[in-house]
């Protein structure tokens, strides 16, 4: 009787499944589309044409220390700009050390950062042309800044970085076209600089040429970049002033997509100020990105800083008088 209980207790083990062990090593097969789209903030589709857009400028010859596919490095690093954590958390994503992603994070970010010029640039004159249709529905061009957390530098200007709501920053400038899209942006400013003086001292001031910026109080008024009134006295001001705000909300609105995509921008970045400039790039060249093929923005999170407000930027007479003209011909 044991020996036939032993027999029919074998033959009930070889009727179990085997075990499955799923490969976790690529993410692209081991995902879902859902659960790739919540982890990456993208598609699977838009993954894939990343990693060809960036394989001709990350392949090396040697193979020496048996580096990761670059299939694996770009998809590392993409997990680190969309969940902003750990590297030690973003490595567990394939078992690589926290020091391997982190020279990962460097390198794709460099790579990244070399395709500014064919995805974040100033409209030229064909591109205005079609721009002023829909510049007539939502306004013109919109500057404003955005802070960015970093961590405290160990350098002795390290309280420069400290902007106005009293924790460490670089202050990013950004450009908004009507699609949404990085038509410009500047990185290389401390957290206390103020916005006026890093679009005094931008390219963009000296070569704009056309069209109007819109900006906040922030900066100054002058003959092509409008501010609102501060204390506005007639109706003309007050539509002037209510039309300038809903327009500039695009800009706001941009800033908000990219954050809440790339939700390393939230969290503090822990890189020196030098690599944190080419995290920054590279998530604005990426957003540029998937905003041109139609990638759906990220579910919008409120953001819970305390709006501190910014020194009103002095503004010349000229600028003064050319704001009041346009308020008349425009608003009365």
């Amino acid at each position: 009787m044991e020996d036939l209980e032993y027999l029919n207790e074998n033959q009930h083990a070889q009727q179990r499944p085997a075990r499955v062990l799923v490969d976790r090593s690529d993410p692209l097969h081991y995902f879902d589309d859902a659960a790739f789209q919540d982890c990456f903030r993208m598609s699977k589709e838009n993954a894939v044409e990343i990693i060809s857009l960036l394989e001709p400028r990350l392949s090396c010859l040697s193979l020496r220390g048996r580096p990761l596919p670059i299939s694996l490095q770009v998809l590392l690093t993409l997990r680190f700009f969309a969940s902003g954590t750990f590297h030690r958390e973003s490595g567990d994503l394939c078992g690589a050390s926290e020091a391997t992603v982190c020279r990962i994070v460097h390198k794709v970010s460099r790579a990244i950062c070399e395709l500014r010029s064919l995805y974040i640039k100033f409209p030229d004159a064909a591109h205005q042309a079609k721009y002023k249709v829909q510049f007539y529905e939502y306004g013109q061009f919109c500057i404003d800044g955005c802070h960015v957390p970093v961590k405290c530098p160990s350098t002795p200007d390290a309280e420069e970085y400290r902007n106005r709501k009293n924790w460490f920053s670089i202050n990013v400038q950004g450009v908004c076209t009507p699609n949404v899209e990085f038509s410009n942006i500047v990185v290389r400013w401390k957290g206390s600089t103020h916005d006026s003086r890093i679009f005094v001292n931008s390219s963009l001031c000296a070569q704009f040429q056309s069209g109007l910026l819109l900006g906040d109080s922030g900066y100054g008024q002058s003959n092509f970049l409008f501010t609102p009134y501060i204390n506005p006295t007639t109706a003309e001001q007050q539509r002037y002033n209510r039309a300038h705000i809903r327009t500039r909300g695009m800009v706001e609105r941009m800033f908000g997509i990219w954050k809440n995509r790339f939700q390393c921008l939230r969290n503090t970045l822990r890189f020196r100020p030098r690599r944190c400039c080419k995290v920054i790039i590279a998530t604005a060249v990426l957003h540029n990105y998937l905003k041109q093929r139609c990638c759906p923005d990220p579910p919008m999170e409120d953001d819970d800083e305390a709006d501190v407000p910014m020194t009103e930027a002095a503004s010349d007479q000229r600028g003064l008088a050319h704001r009041v003209a346009f308020t008349l011909q425009h608003f009365s």
